[in-house]
């Protein structure tokens, strides 16, 4: 069922690539595209906590992160969501050979880069908290 689903959100095999065509395309992926950066995040998320709240330079008082940032990331995610389908129209409509896979692959490095961004301070705080345990950073 994963596999079948994974094959449905980066897969293209409409032969015809009208404006309202990519655009449904984006769209009816969306909401996975939220689930996995949701899931994604909130492990970071979880281990940046942990990491910055152990390893002594949270000063008290001190927010782990700014609230707002919190609000503004879904949307901010959804926006640049929105560039893959404002990306990939235009250049259909100037490239009319352009293949099927175009759309997928711009999903797939929107995908990585994202995944890739939410991971900067969960690894950059687990990282220094593993080296605090093994008595390697102060």
């Amino acid at each position: 069922m994963v596999k079948r689903f994974t094959a449905w959100v980066f897969t293209n095999s409409q032969k015809l690539h009208s404006l309202w065509r990519v655009i449904a395309w984006w769209e009816l992926r969306r909401i996975p595209f939220n689930v996995i950066v949701l899931a994604y995040g909130a492990i970071g998320f979880v281990i940046f906590l942990w990491a910055i709240t152990t390893s002594g330079h949270l000063q008290p008082g001190e927010d782990v992160v700014e609230p707002l940032a919190l609000l503004a990331a879904p949307f901010v995610v959804n926006l640049l969501y929105t560039l893959g389908w404002l990306v990939e129209a235009p250049a259909r409509y100037l490239i009319p050979d352009l293949s099927s896979g175009f759309g997928p692959m711009l999903l797939k490095l929107g995908l990585g880069l994202g995944l890739f961004l939410i991971s900067i301070p969960a690894v950059f705080w687990g990282g220094y908290k593993l080296l605090q345990l093994v008595e390697v950073a102060p």
